[in-house]
């Protein structure tokens, strides 16, 4: 089985390397031998710096961000990849692409959840310090009926504002992680069995470190870390496609594109096939 990891911004030459040994790091010792992983990103996009993060909160910026993922699911699609995982805790395009392609499509943060519900019965997540990024993740929550799992005060930012905190991360994850490990605790105090770390850019930096499990007041409690989840939960309903025929997505409801119909509207859009 071959997985396709998507980034959503563009990844430098000289970045190459890096990212995929951070994909690698995030979602060692997650799959059964013979999965493979594979790096892909957007041609088009401006370049994920820290100082920028906050771009992702800008509803002009999301609709561009949007595009540019459909477009590199399409083009992973005809790659003949078993799956594709967009990797960023907001799912963007993945509703879209699903509606478009054949191959199984998954986001972090529909993944994640619903692993965490399994996990245990009170959710708490932590986000990052980004404005509006709350409210953002509650209308993630409240969306996929998941609103009653949540402790009261359930979505809680870092308590340092992203856009320092990551770029700190980039050179001592450890501060990071010991800021998160305190409020993970406060969330388990206010009576989360479950901690769900709700960022692809915070994932990163626990996953890497190996944060998984806390122990607090005797008990050992999930952190719920986002990438390695959504790439195992890809590979097990490809197991479950391949074995038993069931579709990925359901398509009950789903209006389904001839070839024809595809062509047509790209036609009108200027897309030209892309």
């Amino acid at each position: 089985m071959k997985i396709c990891v998507l980034n959503i911004t563009p990844v430098p030459a000289e970045y190459l390397a890096a990212s995929r040994a951070t994909v690698d790091a995030c979602c060692a010792g997650v799959l059964a031998q013979g999965t493979e992983l594979a790096l892909r990103a957007p041609e088009l996009g401006t370049v994920t710096l820290p100082q920028y993060l906050e771009d992702f909160r800008n509803p002009w910026f999301q609709h561009l961000v949007v595009h540019e993922v459909i477009r590199s699911v399409i083009e992973a699609d005809r790659e003949g990849f078993d799956a594709i995982v967009v990797n960023c805790f907001d799912d963007p395009g993945v509703k879209e692409a699903r509606a478009r392609v054949h191959t199984p499509v998954f986001g972090l943060s529909e993944a994640t959840f619903h692993h965490a519900c399994q996990l245990g019965a009170r959710l708490g997540a932590l986000v990052p310090d980004m404005p509006g990024q709350v409210a953002f993740v509650q209308r993630q929550i409240e969306a996929m009926g998941l609103s009653a799992r949540l402790i009261p005060n359930g979505v809680r930012t870092e308590c340092k504002r992203f856009t320092e905190s990551f770029a700190e991360a980039l050179a001592d994850p450890g501060a990071m992680i010991a800021r998160l490990d305190a409020q993970a605790r406060e969330l388990v105090d206010d009576g989360a069995d479950v901690v769900v770390i709700a960022c692809g850019g915070l994932g990163q930096v626990c996953g890497t470190q190996g944060w998984h499990v806390i122990e607090h007041n005797g008990a050992l409690v999930p952190v719920v870390n986002p990438l390695a989840t959504a790439v195992k939960t890809a590979e097990m309903m490809v197991g479950l496609q391949r074995a038993l025929g069931i579709p990925v997505p359901g398509q009950a409801h789903a209006v389904r594109l001839s070839a024809d119909d595809i062509a047509r509207i790209e036609r009108g859009f200027g897309i030209n096939g892309r």
